[in-house]
């Protein structure tokens, strides 16, 4: 369970991101079910590789002033955007 100042570290994180880039949708915070030991924030991206690509570096050196300011490990990973999805007939081998 995320305790008070992960979960405001988290919402400023994503507040100082969508200043910036808009399009992007906030899926969820979560703690890390594997070690605990971090927090995930899911989000779905820009669509556009370049402002991607922008958003990715933006992400990595704002969670890690956060990391280093006040010990907190946030991971920012993109959720399915159904925009993005391509839906293929799966083959058949005989």
């Amino acid at each position: 369970m995320l305790n008070f100042k992960e979960k405001e570290l988290s919402k400023n994180l994503f507040n100082k991101l969508k200043e910036q880039f808009p399009t992007i949708e906030l899926v969820e915070i979560i703690e890390n079910s594997f070690d605990g030991g971090d927090v995930w924030m899911r989000v779905i991206p820009p669509l556009d590789r370049q402002e991607r690509n922008q958003f990715s570096e933006l992400a990595a050196d704002l969670a890690t002033d956060i990391l280093i300011e006040y010990g907190y490990d946030i991971v920012i990973t993109y959720a399915a955007n159904p925009a993005t999805i391509r839906y293929h007939s799966p083959s058949v081998v005989m």
